[in-house]
């Protein structure tokens, strides 16, 4: 794959006198195994950013529990900074799986952005966004922006989730969901706040293409598309080894192994994926579910199936290369997505995939060449599916030869990501400086 580095001339990044951008990058979500997607992008970006050493000096802030610092390399670091006001605090939000910071300002982080020439937030409704954008309106340093997590509609869904767990079945939860429709007024407002923050924003950056237009007529020229990359070496068929498979996870060697990744919870809709196996099972197929990672659903998938069930939560990356090349086939059940690394993953290391239609997520997947694009509401047709290709070996071993191809054609590296979509942007918003406007 070629290296894209060379795209990139010495002048693009000769800006206020300096060769070298300094980059402040702010995620507002703990750094750790558990971590999802959001976390794992800019791990893998900033591991990328250690080989452009010359034309950028990159920090990623990330929550913790203590302030920290972690150098990856000479121009690249992590700062670990404890939340002002984290929603762990909250009682009623305790099902929520990523916890982040509430805060309207964060005095620690704020300390800090003066040393960059672009601040680079990752969403636009917490603390370390928020932040960013007072000091860099205050202080005239551009804000770039790019949406990593459907936050409006996940705010829709656990809204839902915390009225049921708050007063369950109950005429109180009637009003607030159906009558008054709390949920679907949360999701609103959210969407305009973020379309309140893009607008003060240097340059905005999308994951999904169908978003682009929308964007770009709010904005012109000044969003953009922000892929995701995968590491082709890391994820791929040649890491396949089934006596590893059987052995760690006492799977017998002849049965099909349907693998997921990430989180365990409703959003994820892991369930649906658990009763399809469980249909199948019923049909006489001989399946196993292995899902790597942790949530709330995970003691309902291991009551659905039983021993059909391996559950071994968070998984070091090694390992779980090795989990995607072994298994037989990939599902990703999720309804709420902006941009599925682990459907990527999957498709490197030459699985089938089987898709949630209503996530967007099917844009990366050949019908019936390189996977099956079902409707996540629908569990037998998910069985259906699973079924049918349990019966074929040789359409399986067909879909996984194709899904390779595509990732090898389709997919970049995180380093073409870094050269190709977030180094021109952070450069033009350095040379078009100028106060942003509501």
């Amino acid at each position: 794959m070629m290296d894209t580095r060379t795209l990139q001339t010495p002048a693009l990044f000769r800006v206020r006198g300096r060769r070298r951008l300094r980059i402040g990058v702010l995620v507002d979500l703990p750094l750790g195994m558990s971590a999802g997607g959001h976390v794992r992008c800019w791990e893998r970006l900033a591991e990328a950013a250690c080989d452009f050493t010359e034309e950028i000096d990159v920090t990623v802030h990330f929550m913790g529990t203590e302030t920290a610092r972690h150098d990856l390399g000479e121009t690249v670091r992590y700062h670990i900074e404890p939340p002002v006001f984290s929603t762990s605090r909250l009682p009623f939000l305790s099902h929520v799986p990523d916890h982040t910071d509430l805060a309207p300002w964060h005095p620690r982080l704020a300390r800090c952005l003066s040393d960059y020439d672009v601040i680079h937030s990752t969403d636009a409704y917490f603390a370390y966004a928020k932040t960013a954008m007072v000091f860099g309106r205050r202080y005239n340093i551009p804000i770039v922006n790019s949406v990593h997590t459907n936050t409006p509609e996940y705010a829709r869904l656990f809204t839902v989730q915390t009225i049921e767990r708050l007063f369950g079945d109950s005429i109180v939860s009637s009003v607030l969901l159906s009558r008054l429709q709390v949920a679907q007024r949360m999701e609103r407002r959210m969407l305009r706040q973020l379309a309140a923050y893009q607008r003060q924003c240097a340059f905005v950056l999308v994951s999904r293409p169908e978003q682009l237009g929308g964007v770009r007529a709010m904005l012109g020229q000044r969003a953009g598309l922000l892929r995701r990359g995968i590491d082709p070496l890391l994820f791929h068929p040649a890491r396949r080894d089934r006596d590893w498979l059987c052995r760690r996870y006492g799977i017998p060697p002849q049965r099909l192994v349907i693998f997921a990744a990430g989180r365990l919870n409703r959003g994820k809709n892991i369930l649906l994926l658990a009763e399809a196996v469980e249909l199948v099972l019923r049909q006489g197929v001989d399946a196993q579910l292995v899902c790597a990672g942790d949530g709330e659903d995970r003691p309902a998938v291991v009551e659905r199936l039983g021993a059909r069930a391996t559950c071994p939560g968070s998984v070091d990356p090694v390992e779980l290369a090795r989990l995607y090349a072994s298994a037989d086939l990939f599902g990703l059940p999720s309804r709420i997505e902006e941009s599925a690394n682990v459907l990527l993953e999957a498709l490197a290391s030459g699985l089938p995939v089987l898709v949630a239609g209503d996530s967007g997520m099917g844009r990366a997947v050949r019908e019936r060449e390189t996977g099956r694009v079902l409707p996540g509401a629908d569990p037998a047709l998910w069985g259906h599916a699973l079924a049918e290709l349990a019966a074929h070996p040789a359409q399986r071993l067909a879909m996984a030869r194709a899904a390779r191809q595509y990732a090898e054609r389709s997919v970049p590296s995180w380093h073409e990501v870094l050269a190709q979509d977030l180094l021109p942007r952070w450069a033009q918003a350095v040379r078009q400086q100028r106060p942003v406007v509501d």
